[in-house]
């Protein structure tokens, strides 16, 4: 079922669809795709083949492990982001959850979609990361649920909103490292009516992977809840370790 919101949203766009690029604001021409121009979309930073066969983030071969998987392992499946985490990207997603450009969802979701069909996972129900009850009130709206919506739209995949719930509200991770983020989201998640999950494969949705502290933690109740597959889709990645100060 079409939430109402999402089928006002569809409406709107058809009706009144973007005429200006989401980025340089140049008028879009017709071949645009989904708000980006030309210009810009051959300067967006997707990531390309060959990925790390767990976290999606570039190697040098498609079957590879990275060494940050090697080292330190992942509770999630496998994982793949559309992006790398650039400043042009960082700028769009923080437009997206601190301005409320909410409609840059539409955008976001389109590209995930994309690379979901790619991916060739076959899941039973998409889980967005959830915020704690203190942060939705303070942001307004929980800028992965309205990225899952819309791959639940475009893909015909449930969504499912209420069953993992965060329940601890944790420090923001901007400037922890590896370990203190996996230390931060100790308990952070539990998961309600777990029978509801039980031998489900489940793609849990984000913004941004960063070391894959939030993913690792909610994957990890997922699969106590029976869950048998968890794969991770992102808009955007942090390819590197001396990034995460800035997340």
């Amino acid at each position: 079922m079409i939430k109402p919101g999402l089928l006002a949203d569809a409406v709107l766009n058809f009706i009144y669809p973007p005429i200006h690029c989401i980025w340089c604001e140049r008028r879009l021409e017709k071949r645009a795709v989904h708000g980006i121009c030309s210009h810009c979309i051959d300067a967006m930073p997707f990531i390309h083949p060959p990925r790390c066969s767990v976290c999606g983030k570039p190697a040098e071969t498609e079957m590879l492990i990275c060494t940050e998987c090697r080292l330190h392992g992942h509770d999630y499946n496998q994982a793949l982001a559309v992006f790398e985490y650039s400043i042009t990207i960082r700028e769009l997603i923080h437009r997206y959850k601190y301005n409320g450009e909410y409609t840059l969802s539409r955008t976001f979701g389109y590209f995930m979609s994309e690379l979901l069909m790619q991916s060739g996972w076959r899941v039973d129900a998409i889980i967005p990361v959830p915020l704690h009850k203190n942060r939705l009130k303070s942001r307004g709206f929980n800028q992965s649920a309205l990225l899952a919506d819309y791959l639940s739209h475009r893909s015909g995949i449930p969504c499912l909103e209420n069953l993992l719930i965060r329940r601890v509200d944790t420090k923001t991770q901007t400037g922890f490292n590896r370990y203190r983020r996996a230390d931060n989201l100790k308990g952070a998640f539990s998961i309600v009516k777990p029978h509801d999950l039980e031998d489900k494969d489940i793609l849990l949705v984000d913004d941004v992977h960063t070391s894959g502290a939030t993913a690792d933690s909610c994957s990890r109740v997922l699969h106590q809840a029976g869950v048998n597959k968890v794969y991770v889709l992102t808009l955007a990645a942090v390819l590197s370790e001396s990034e995460l100060h800035d997340i």
